[in-house]
């Protein structure tokens, strides 16, 4: 369903020996295919949501580390990103890209798609599921290169480092319903005894329970048995 750590480890550890190419175009290619594999990893963003993705729904437009998902009213929302990302973002945009695109035809650059083909041309989804599994497949995944894998794989890590929040997560992957994001849990081991245990940190001492009432019995009891340690 997604990449252990260590696969992802693993991954980010190939793509910048890629990036390090002689000649401009071939580091503008690897400089993509770095972005492209790091974009879906650390947002969570659909195949599609990614394709959509203008320069001016990133940091270079909107002044911040996230990306704007444009969809219906209601699929909107913001993505928040490492800025890590966003640096890859803006060396791309500013850097690379402009190796790789044909004449932009007089539109803002805010308004062209982030990443493009080899071409110059936006990516369509098949296209850039190939690439993706291209990618991967050189990184040494095999058969778990699939496109797909890089966005559970955001889900599990963002539940596992979140500490959890459920909501972080949905909201961050565009999920309707929280039941949708709740898969994520069962993979993460949880110390059920410690996080009982932490409810009561530092906790003052109203909110602590009582000791339980003994009974009457109970009471005479212990007076016995005080009596016969005295003695």
């Amino acid at each position: 369903m997604f990449l252990s750590e260590d696969e992802a480890a693993q991954l980010l550890r190939h793509l910048p020996a890629v990036r390090e190419i002689a000649g401009s175009r071939r580091a503008a290619l690897a400089a993509r295919d770095r972005l492209l594999i790091e974009a879906l990893l650390f947002s969570g963003l659909r195949n599609r949501e990614l394709c959509q993705l203008t320069i001016g729904d990133t940091v270079v437009g909107i002044g911040h580390s996230a990306f704007l998902v444009r969809g219906t009213p209601r699929q909107d929302r913001t993505v928040h990103v490492p800025q890590s990302l966003s640096l890859l973002v803006q060396d791309f945009v500013h850097t690379h890209r402009p190796q790789l695109v044909l004449n932009s035809g007089g539109r803002k650059a805010t308004s062209e798609v982030l990443l493009v083909n080899d071409r110059g041309r936006p990516f369509e989804r098949t296209s850039l599921y190939r690439r993706i599994v291209a990618v991967l497949t050189a990184a040494g995944l095999g058969l778990r290169a699939t496109a797909q894998r890089l966005r559970h794989t955001y889900g599990y890590l963002a539940y596992k480092r979140s500490g959890g929040n459920l909501l972080f997560v949905q909201r961050q992957m565009g999920h309707a319903h929280p039941m949708v994001t709740s898969v994520y849990a069962q993979f993460v081991e949880e110390n059920y005894p410690a996080i009982a245990d932490r409810l009561a940190e530092s906790s003052p001492a109203s909110l602590l329970p009582a000791p339980l009432p003994q009974r009457p019995n109970e009471k005479k009891e212990n007076r016995r048995v005080r009596s016969r340690r005295n003695s």
